[in-house]
C-alpha cells in the first residue's frame, strides 16, 4: 500500500488538471456557441416571429451612416475588433493588452437586412467568438514595425524594456470584416422607422438582441455556416 501511496497526489492532481481544461474548453465563448448554433436552421428574416429566438447567416454591413471600424493591426474595415497582446513571463504569457471595439451593424442576406444591437445589447447577454486571423510576433532579432510601436503607445505600452532590448511579445487580431460571412443567434424583434435606413427601404426591421438566457451570439467560425442536417 505504501508503495501505492506515493503516486496517489501526482495522480489526483493529473486528474484535476484534466479536468480543468475539459471544463474550460466546455464552457469558452466557442464551445458555447457552436453547441448553440449546431441545433439550430437557419432561418429567412422576412419569417421571424416577434422575440423569436433565430440563427441569420448572411454578410456583416456596417450602416452607411457610421464611419467603419479599422482594425489597429491589419487597417482592414470591420465592424468588430479584438486585439490582445502578450508578454513572455519566465513560464507563462501575461496580457497586457485586451483591447475591444465594436458598433451596430447590418447582416445582410440576399436582398434582406436585419440590425444586430451589440451596443444595447450588455456584456452577459452576448458571447462573441471570432477566429484569430491576423497575428504578429516581436522579440529577440526582431523589432516591432511601426503599426506594433504605435500600437503600444496609444496603450501606454513599449516593445523594449528599461535597458532597451526587445521584449518577447505576440499579437492576435480578431475582426468582423466588412462583407465578411457570419453567423449571428438573437431575439428578433421588429421595429417600425419612420424614415428609411441607410439603403434599406422598408419602414420596419428586424433588430437582434439578447438577454442572460437567450444570449446574442456572434461568430465567423466557418463550421457555424454549414447548413443543420434535418432528423430523420
Amino acid at each position: 500500500m505504501e508503495n501505492y501511496s506515493e503516486y496517489i497526489i501526482p495522480a489526483i492532481l493529473v486528474v484535476a488538471v484534466i479536468l480543468i481544461i475539459v471544463i474550460s474548453y466546455y464552457y469558452s465563448p466557442k464551445s458555447r456557441i457552436m453547441r448553440q448554433l449546431k441545433k439550430v436552421r437557419r432561418k429567412p428574416i422576412h419569417s421571424v416571429r416577434e422575440n423569436e429566438y433565430v440563427k441569420i447567416v448572411g454578410k456583416a454591413k456596417n450602416k452607411t451612416s457610421v464611419t467603419p471600424l479599422s482594425a489597429p493591426l491589419s487597417k482592414r474595415p470591420c465592424v468588430y475588433y479584438h486585439v490582445k497582446v502578450e508578454k513572455k513571463g519566465d513560464k507563462s504569457w501575461h496580457t497586457i493588452i485586451d483591447d475591444i471595439l465594436f458598433q451596430d451593424f447590418y447582416i445582410q442576406t440576399t436582398s434582406e437586412s436585419a440590425l444586430v444591437e451589440l451596443n444595447l445589447t450588455r456584456k452577459k447577454q452576448k458571447l462573441v467568438h471570432l477566429v484569430a486571423d491576423h497575428n504578429a510576433k516581436s522579440g529577440f532579432l526582431k523589432d516591432a514595425d511601426n503599426t506594433l510601436e504605435q500600437y503600444l503607445q496609444q496603450h501606454n505600452k513599449k516593445s523594449t524594456n528599461f535597458l532597451g532590448l526587445n521584449r518577447t511579445l505576440r499579437y492576435t487580431e480578431r475582426i468582423i470584416e466588412i462583407d465578411e460571412e457570419i453567423a449571428v443567434m438573437g431575439i428578433g424583434k421588429w421595429k417600425t422607422i419612420d424614415t428609411p435606413l441607410d439603403s434599406y427601404s422598408d419602414s420596419r426591421i428586424v433588430t437582434l438582441s439578447g438577454t442572460e438566457k437567450q444570449k446574442l451570439l456572434v461568430t465567423d467560425e466557418p463550421k457555424a455556416m454549414e447548413p443543420v442536417r434535418r432528423k430523420l
